[in-house]
């Protein structure tokens, strides 16, 4: 039986190698929306948090605000609040609104908002994504104030959440592992709006304008320009991770360099 040589075998192993790669090379990820709307409420009071899945991907929301002492920037330490999902999205009851379906709800002031203290979301990811977009929901009509809808929104990629006890919004910026914080400002309308993001990671944490610092001195219902409202949707496409792929490329690339010593 003929033997096959060296240079014979070069183009069927590179070609071999080829495919190999291309078949461990991770289709692009669809995007997935997920509804953060009637979630089913969110028992659990202040450090509560609720769990939303879809198109493969599970996020885990919970809440902050600035109830606690002031700081030397003139800024408030974070507590923990109370997570909730009304019709319209999720919404924010921190330790100065009351609970909700109680005093929060009575108010007026069950949204994310930057009236009085500032409310901050957390959205943790149970993978790496790519954050697409996110809506807000003013959730007001005719005869309302228009509500302000800009957000500000820091990306981690973290292996646990950071505890942001102690912190304000003047020290994001420094939690190790997260981007600084990017402002997506709109005019103040009654009409959801689609804010795009920008960047990779499996924590997303989003608050108003938090540097508007007059609407501390308002109300949810009173600061017609501060921003107030409901989260009702966020997108993102998870990112590939494809671990065995260089390692098989690899092992071929070997082979290829030592059968080329060979000839």
């Amino acid at each position: 039986m003929p033997t096959l040589h060296s240079a014979a075998r070069l183009p069927s192993l590179r070609a071999l190698a080829v495919l190999a790669a291309a078949s461990f090379v991770a289709a692009p990820a669809h995007a997935v929306t997920i509804n953060l709307a009637d979630g089913g409420g969110g028992a659990g009071g202040y450090g509560n948090s609720i769990v939303f899945a879809d198109g493969g991907i599970t996020l885990t929301a919970s809440a902050w605000a600035e109830t606690g002492a002031a700081t030397d920037a003139g800024m408030y330490q974070f507590e923990t609040a109370e997570i909730w999902s009304w019709g319209s999205g999720l919404g924010i009851c921190n330790r100065a609104e009351g609970l909700a379906w109680a005093e929060c709800d009575n108010s007026g002031e069950h949204e994310i908002d930057t009236a009085g203290r500032d409310d901050l979301l957390v959205l943790f990811f149970d993978q790496r994504v790519r954050f697409e977009s996110i809506v807000v929901d003013p959730h007001d009509g005719p005869g309302d104030d228009p509500r302000g809808r800009n957000i500000t929104y820091w990306i981690g990629d973290v292996a646990a959440l950071p505890d942001l006890a102690g912190h304000s919004f003047g020290s994001l910026d420094t939690l190790p592992g997260f981007s600084a914080g990017t402002l997506s400002a709109i005019s103040p309308d009654f009409e959801p709006f689609s804010h795009a993001l920008s960047g990779s990671g499996n924590v997303l944490l989003l608050a108003g304008d938090f540097a508007a610092r007059q609407c501390i001195a308002q109300s949810a219902v009173d600061g017609a320009e501060c921003d107030a409202y409901k989260i009702a949707g966020v997108t993102a496409s998870a990112v590939p991770v494809p671990p065995a792929a260089g390692l098989l490329v690899t092992g071929f690339l070997t082979l290829l360099s030592a059968v080329r010593r060979r000839r």
